[in-house]
């Protein structure tokens, strides 16, 4: 299972690394112990990479950003007990924004499993604990039960909606001599769209006059597909944040993340055809205090999760399959020559949210936007800046947008764009923080120095939670347990082996984030007296 293939191979178009074999890991993320030793030397044997963060949420968060970027199952490797429960967050947040994850743990011995009789590192029941967040979660008895069960979750990963899959292995079962292993190889079948269903989704398309399509993470590897059908149709593309770079920046037709705002919402409730594209369009996604969207005109929706489909949004016609399959059979059977002003459209909603932004926002986004070359990664966490910057930043290519939709945690952009990195060390990093979530994950700069990952971190210091002081401004509660400080983040960050400065000026922001990016680890810091 673990193997340096020769088969990995760098993309010119992308600068990803790919692999010829989707069973094919490089490079894990986790941090040894003695539960885990026998993990270790296994991977020593295979010259597969180990990557240590300083925490186990760091290393789920690493694997989560390095499988968005190469589109490969991010692997931990765990220790039993607090290793787990460490790296519940990320695993939490890979199952929200359906990412495979690949979580390796060791746990006590057979003979104590269930025991309640103390051993070190215990948990009533491991696999239990981590079941409610992955697609499968498994307790390994005997050696034999592995290549199955590496081969039940790479089917998921590859067939199915991707989820993590947590596999506990007790530490004498991970002692145990066995013969090599064979690879288990079990047939499976994606879904597929029926030939009538593709036929009646497209007459709906075709005789529409004011379609939109929006495209959710599901669509992340259909990008040719989408934009093709985009372009036949001359529909407007609005993306949710997980499909950020699906369509580029730069393509006429691209409406950007803009779906949070209303008066876009409305625009596409009042359409008279609506193409939704591996999208839940979830409460993240719309950010409208749970409202679903009411669409006045016919919905076609594209999913691979047949328990998704008629979520929230009930279809007049289901396709039930891989989104760029099932797009390119659509872009097989549309007709091309109805114009249905989709550039006006998608130029009006991007101005429209931009237009939206706070000025306290948009200068320091627009001296980013300039800095930006066309193939960077960006990882964003749930901070002020950040929150506006998923619709005003620029992305060219999908697999280069991290940030936490579906679980909204707090610390998870400096982790993930080292996992970036890691995948890309060609192409410029940039993560953007604010001074509360980058304390969550600080640790993890020395990471980045072990490894001389190429990571530009601006961090938004606005001395504490002004998000939440907001929040609790607005319901009108005396605000508690929100002053905080990280005190002093670039001496913080010069003995961690960074560089640190801040920048005071958004003219100087692009200056030094064009000096930076692709080399090294550097601190930008925008302070509250910047602003």
């Amino acid at each position: 299972f673990f193997q340096a293939e020769d088969g990995i191979r760098d993309s010119s178009v992308t600068g990803v690394q790919t692999c010829a074999l989707p069973i094919c890991v490089d490079v894990v993320f986790g941090i040894p112990g003695v539960h885990n030793i026998e993990l270790y030397r296994g991977l020593e044997r295979s010259r597969v990479r180990a990557i240590s963060p300083r925490h186990e949420q760091g290393a789920g968060f690493m694997a989560d950003g390095w499988s968005i970027v190469t589109g490969r199952p991010g692997v931990c490797v765990l220790i039993s007990g607090p290793g787990v429960t460490n790296a519940l967050t990320p695993i939490a947040q890979a199952y929200h924004d359906s990412r495979p994850m690949l979580v390796l743990a060791s746990t006590t011995p057979t003979d104590a499993l269930g025991g309640n009789i103390g051993p070190l590192h215990d948990l009533p029941d491991q696999a239990a604990l981590v079941r409610s967040v992955c697609a499968f979660s498994e307790t390994v008895t005997e050696p034999e039960q592995l290549p199955e069960l590496i081969e039940r979750a790479w089917n998921v990963f590859t067939s199915s909606r991707p989820r993590p899959v947590h596999l506990a292995i007790p530490m004498d079962v991970l002692e145990m001599d066995c013969d090599p292993f064979a690879r288990v190889t079990t047939p499976t079948t994606s879904p597929a769209a029926t030939s009538d269903d593709l036929a009646r989704a497209a007459a709906i398309l075709d005789s529409s006059r004011s379609l939109v399509i929006v495209a959710g993470g599901g669509a992340k590897d259909a990008s040719a597909a989408l934009v093709s059908l985009a372009e036949t149709l001359d529909a407007p593309v609005v993306l949710t944040g997980n499909a950020k770079g699906v369509v580029p920046s730069r393509h006429p037709l691209c409406a950007e993340n803009t779906l949070v705002f209303g008066r876009i919402q409305r625009d596409i409730e009042a359409a008279d055809a609506v193409l939704v594209v591996g999208s839940e369009l979830s409460d993240t996604d719309l950010y409208n205090n749970g409202r679903a969207l009411a669409f006045t005109g016919s919905v076609v929706r594209i999913d691979i999760d047949e328990a998704q489909i008629t979520r929230r949004v009930t279809p007049s016609v289901s396709l039930v399959g891989d989104a760029r399959t099932t797009l390119e059979q659509l872009n097989g059977l549309v007709s091309s020559g109805t114009s249905r002003d989709g550039a006006n459209r998608a130029r009006t909603w991007r101005e429209h949210s931009r237009n939206k932004t706070s000025k306290e926002f948009s200068p320091w986004l627009a001296a980013i936007e300039a800095a930006l070359p066309d193939d960077a990664i960006v990882a964003l966490d749930s901070t002020q800046l950040g929150y506006s910057a998923h619709w005003w930043l620029p992305a060219q290519h999908s697999r280069s947008w991290l940030a936490p939709y579906g679980f909204g945690t707090l610390g998870c952009a400096l982790p993930m764009a080292i996992g970036a990195s890691v995948a890309a060390p060609e192409r410029p990093v940039l993560a953007i923080a604010g001074d509360g979530g980058w304390l969550f994950t600080v640790s993890e700069m020395a990471s980045a120095v072990d490894i001389d990952a190429n990571v530009t971190l601006v961090l938004w210091d606005n001395r504490g939670y002004q998000q939440i002081k907001q929040s609790f401004d607005d319901v009108d509660a005396p605000r508690m347990g929100v002053d905080v400080s990280s005190h002093d983040p670039l001496t913080i960050a010069r003995g961690f082996g960074w560089t640190a400065q801040d920048v005071i000026s958004p003219e100087e922001l692009t200056e030094t984030l064009r000096a930076s990016l692709r080399r090294g680890q550097h601190m930008l810091r925008i302070c509250a007296e910047a602003r």
